[in-house]
């Protein structure tokens, strides 16, 4: 887990790094749209109180028009931050697509002979894609949940300790198994981005090749390829979709449970006269509003393990040195001569080709 976190960090810092501004920007966004979010219930709790307590027209006509200023405000708040945060996203992984190109690209023939490619082209783009909204919304959007669904308790507990205590712990047990099949369902999801580089890697080089297939009478044996690949691809994706569906299924079970526990204790704090109806609907609204943030953390959890994936292969890839290593001499400036000496060239490393040779050639 500490590796995982260590990649992140590095990823992160570098491609972020670049749009700071931006960056700051979506944070100051998603966390006024969170603060909003927070503070209008507030607001109708105030105007139910004062309705039932006889409060001046104006004052509930006031508390209306800024129920409505601050949720039309939210939206605001959240198209704006959604197009900020596809910008960021779009433009770091175009970034890390060319790092990861130019690196694959100055590696040795032992590395390209032994992949084919579609492969190379799924692993540089397949991969990559695959962590569009860990660059854009995840570390935001993530810490951004967790803040709001403190501060629903914190305003929970302010409101009456016994529901807030008891929400609490539902929601500490939701983030935990969360965390948990987390770390279950990456490992599948490494092999699910594995069997399709493979299958576009057999795409790729059988399309190349569709003259010679029909030609020599293997297009049945090619499609029955195809058909293996395609099973094997769909088999791995589906055995990690199962094992990492328990992050959504366990919160909406969790959520279920403390959501009718929650109504029945405000029922109940409400008959005895320990709370106002204001407050008794504070609880639903806020109630209702912990599913936002456990859903979002959810979706984030689900794209985090295509994510670590994606982010293990292209450390994998990034890892690969070639086996010719560069002088560490700097080119003089100008035209240059080349110059061979004991050159060989073969097709094969285990048939001879062109014997050594020895060549000059001035500019």
């Amino acid at each position: 887990m500490n590796q995982a976190l260590k990649q992140y960090r590095a990823l992160l810092s570098t491609y972020l790094q670049r749009q700071r501004g931006r960056v700051l920007m979506l944070a100051v966004l998603l966390l006024g749209g969170i603060a909003l979010q927070i503070a209008n219930p507030q607001i109708l709790r105030y105007f139910i109180d004062s309705a039932q307590g006889g409060g001046a027209t104006s004052q509930l006509i006031n508390a209306a028009i800024l129920f409505i200023v601050v949720a039309i405000a939210t939206q605001v708040l959240n198209v704006a931050a959604t197009y900020i945060a596809e910008n960021v996203g779009w433009t770091a992984t175009n970034q890390l697509r060319a790092d990861l190109a130019l690196h694959t690209l100055k590696l040795d023939m032992s590395f390209h002979k032994a992949r084919t490619p579609g492969e190379l082209i799924e692993r540089i783009d397949g991969d990559v894609t695959a962590l569009a909204n860990f660059f854009s919304q995840f570390v935001i959007r993530v810490f951004g949940s967790l803040l709001l669904l403190l501060g629903i308790l914190v305003a929970l507990t302010l409101a009456n300790w016994q529901i807030g205590l008891m929400l609490t712990g539902f929601a500490v047990a939701v983030v935990t198994i969360i965390t948990w099949v987390q770390r279950i369902a990456v490992p599948y999801w490494k092999i699910a981005r594995q069997t399709s580089a493979e299958l576009f890697g057999f795409v790729e080089e059988r399309l190349s090749g569709t003259e010679d297939i029909r030609s020599s009478g293997a297009v049945a044996y090619t499609l029955g390829r195809l058909a293996e690949r395609s099973r094997a691809r769909r088999r791995s994706e589906r055995r990690a979709a199962l094992i990492g569906s328990g992050t959504w299924f366990a919160p909406i079970l969790l959520f279920a449970i403390g959501t009718a526990s929650g109504y029945l204790l405000a029922k109940s704090l409400f008959d005895s006269g320990q709370i106002t109806l204001g407050t008794a609907y504070l609880v639903f609204f806020y109630t209702q509003l912990m599913y936002q943030p456990i859903h979002q953390l959810t979706r984030e959890i689900e794209d985090l393990q295509r994510a670590t994936a994606g982010i293990a292969r292209i450390q994998e890839l990034f890892a690969t040195r070639s086996s010719f290593v560069d002088g560490s001499t700097p080119l003089p400036a100008g035209a240059l001569g080349v110059e061979f000496e004991r050159v060989t060239f073969a097709y094969d490393d285990a048939a001879g080709g062109l014997g050594a040779a020895a060549e000059t050639a001035q500019q």
